[in-house]
């Protein structure tokens, strides 16, 4: 859980928050925080109800309980899944689309860097069989700089854990991710986390589909493309196909470099 506030912003393990999941009185310092809160909506699985029963102590108003997984029998995009509590209370969303509003401090890692990458490349995922396989990401990334695009490839957490690193972009955290990522001019991966980040910032998207459904996790973005192995194996999309769809995407683009 993540609480979300004008001028606040919690880490579900805030140690404020932590009297929420077990049973017990509510200190002070955790009340406080939902002083005047007027309505809850919240993320979360909670089948023993503990959540629920703290934080009905804390509302003045109602609260709402949304389960973060799409439903197992369901196509619809996991962004109109997660928005679909506000018809509950007849709000309407802002946006259909996640956008990420950047600040100055988000682009000082981009900044740090010698030269910046048309084509940012992420090789990873939360699990091997959504992998497009490494060598084919290496062989793209070479085709591209023949082009005169310029390539990195991008590591996070778990990249890093399994010794994908070489040289390779790090940003510290995920605002300086968004920031390097909204340097770029395409954004290339697996279904990933960096994919959604790379959309909600405005970089055109090029994502690669295996096991997973594009109807509910692609990101959103008027430039995301989605390419999908019709077997559902990751590792049988053709490099070229891969290829030429990168080049439509930043061919299209106006030239910025």
């Amino acid at each position: 859980m993540q609480l979300c506030r004008v001028n606040l912003q919690l880490s579900y393990d805030d140690p404020r928050l932590m009297p929420l999941h077990r049973t017990g009185p509510i200190p002070q310092e955790t009340r406080d925080l939902f002083a005047h809160t007027e309505r809850i909506l919240v993320y979360a699985v909670d089948s023993e109800r503990q959540l629920e029963r703290q934080l009905t102590q804390l509302s003045i108003g109602p609260v709402l309980f949304c389960d973060p997984r799409p439903p197992a029998d369901a196509s619809v995009h996991i962004v109109d899944h997660l928005l679909s509590p506000l018809q509950a209370w007849n709000i309407p969303p802002a946006r259909h689309s996640p956008h990420i509003e950047l600040n100055s401090k988000d682009y000082r890692y981009a900044e740090t860097l010698p030269s910046m990458p048309d084509v940012v490349i992420h090789p990873g995922s939360s699990s091997p069989d959504k992998c497009w396989p490494e060598q084919h990401f290496s062989a793209l990334a070479a085709q591209l700089a023949k082009r005169g695009w310029a390539t990195a490839i991008l590591c996070g957490p778990i990249e890093i854990e399994r010794g994908l690193i070489g040289d390779s972009l790090q940003p510290p955290n995920l605002r300086s991710l968004a920031g390097l990522l909204s340097c770029a001019s395409l954004f290339i991966g697996n279904d990933s986390g960096p994919g959604h980040i790379a959309a909600a910032v405005g970089t055109p998207t090029l994502s690669l589909f295996g096991p997973t459904d594009p109807r509910i996790w692609a990101p959103r973005n008027i430039r995301a493309k989605v390419l999908r192995a019709p077997t559902k194996n990751i590792d049988e999309i053709p490099l070229e196909m891969v290829f030429e769809a990168a080049l439509q995407l930043l061919e299209s683009r106006p030239d910025e470099r």
